[in-house]
């Protein structure tokens, strides 16, 4: 499971690259001392307060919840990822029983404040067109990361299409992809929940014959996460918060602007010379270039 893992990078931040420290080595840490930081950990349950106060999670008997800064660890020391995929992170959740490398889904759950998002868009969106667009998009992150020493991934289908729950204001969806680094298919089931001032995500890193065990989970993972009072998705006013443009489809493709930005940050910062032009060749036909 260890290569399912550490393949978290990716699926968490397609552009995670385009963080300063993301070419690190895959040991960000050489001196530190693995087992004892595993054995040192302090797994929580019950009633968490979260992102400074703006949301709980409520971990059950059958689950155990790792902190920020001790997630940061597991993250990049133990599973060994590119740093940049720490910001935001509000923790990571496991089975009660599970290990660290234990062939169980692991649930990583980040806050991003990047704004209200809509609903307005439920129910019109074409997602088989979604599908393609980011199989395509794939290739251009996986030229990036082997380039920075990490195993590529690739997208090959959903595994479960997007569905959105009104009454929760949850859209979760699944991807199927296949890594360099494992034998088994990757699973990527991504739970996003709408808020005033922007979504929590939850995201399950697992291996394709564990799809049953993760929608089997969805509905106790659903019910750990809430957004608190003042910070709720009803709780949006135009009048103070300002209008939004975002979607449900830029939670699921990424695409505006500030994704577009982020990708032209990914090629000046992560690559330089031929390859850095190449790519930046590719990424400003993907966006300007192409026929809708």
């Amino acid at each position: 499971m260890r290569s399912t893992f550490a393949s978290i990078g990716l699926l968490l931040s397609a552009f995670s690259f385009a963080q300063s420290d993301s070419t690190a080595a895959l040991d960000s840490s050489p001196s530190l001392d693995i087992d004892s930081l595993i054995a040192a950990f302090n797994w929580q349950g019950g009633t968490i307060e979260l992102s400074y106060g703006a949301a709980t999670i409520d971990v059950p008997p059958t689950h155990k919840f790792l902190d920020a800064d001790q997630a940061h660890h597991l993250l990049v020391d133990v599973w060994q990822n590119p740093p940049g995929i720490a910001d935001d992170l509000l923790g990571v959740v496991l089975q009660a029983e599970a290990g660290v490398y234990d062939d169980h889904p692991a649930y990583v759950v980040y806050y991003e404040e990047n704004g209200y998002v809509h609903d307005r868009d439920a129910g019109r969106i074409d997602y088989d067109a979604k599908l393609r667009d980011m199989i395509r998009e794939d290739s251009l992150s996986n030229v990036q990361r082997r380039a920075a020493g990490y195993g590529g991934l690739q997208l090959i289908g959903w595994a479960s299409p997007p569905y959105y729950d009104r009454e929760r204001k949850a859209l979760h969806w699944a991807k199927e992809m296949v890594s360099d680094d494992s034998e088994r298919n990757v699973l990527n089931y991504n739970i996003r929940i709408l808020g005033r001032y922007g979504v929590l995500v939850i995201n399950a890193i697992s291996t394709m014959d564990h799809l049953d065990e993760v929608q089997d989970e969805l509905p106790v993972v659903l019910e750990m996460a809430a957004f608190n009072e003042g910070y709720r998705h009803a709780d949006y006013d135009p009048d103070i918060d300002g209008a939004s443009s975002k979607g449900l489809a830029s939670l699921i493709d990424g695409k505006d602007q500030e994704v577009k930005g982020k990708l032209m940050k990914l090629v000046l910062i992560g690559a330089g010379g031929f390859l850095g032009m190449l790519l930046l060749i590719i990424v400003l036909w993907y966006f300007f270039g192409r026929k809708r």
